[in-house]
């Protein structure tokens, strides 16, 4: 069975925006999880930190219908799994953040790793360099 993958702000973005330096690689990405290709099976992950950093960031840079859009998209999408952090979830998320506090992570990011380490993986769907510093792989390379 495939991993399972964060997905991060970055990388959800760069999907939409078709002037995003990203864009590109995003996509290609995203049609790797498709059956028959190389990362078939895998199921991108998205806490609703990160669904709340991707639909504002969307709404303020793309406008409303792109970022609805996209949100119907990842809501109603068989690749995507949604997590709404739970008290237990959001106590680790502040230790995170508190024991990394000498890092630029912001607390979306910090969210990220607690998730991975919940799900047990290493992969995310991110073009931030803080998720290398975390000791998680970006995808794509």
């Amino acid at each position: 069975m495939s991993q399972p993958i964060i997905a991060d702000t970055s990388g959800l973005y760069a999907l939409v925006n078709r002037k995003d330096p990203q864009h590109h690689r995003a996509a290609t990405f995203l049609n790797s999880l498709a059956p028959g290709q190389a990362l078939a099976g895998s199921q991108l992950v998205i806490s609703n930190h990160i669904f709340d950093e991707t639909m504002t960031l969307t709404k303020a840079r793309l406008g409303t219908a792109v970022a609805l859009q996209l949100g119907l998209r990842l809501r109603n999408s068989r690749f995507v799994k949604m997590v709404i952090f739970d008290a237990a979830q959001e106590q680790a998320l502040w230790r995170v953040f508190f024991q990394y506090s000498d890092k630029a992570w912001s607390y979306t990011d910090c969210a990220c790793l607690v998730l991975a380490q919940e799900v047990e993986t290493s992969l995310t769907f991110s073009f931030d360099h803080h998720f290398s510093q975390m000791g998680l792989t970006r995808l794509p390379h």
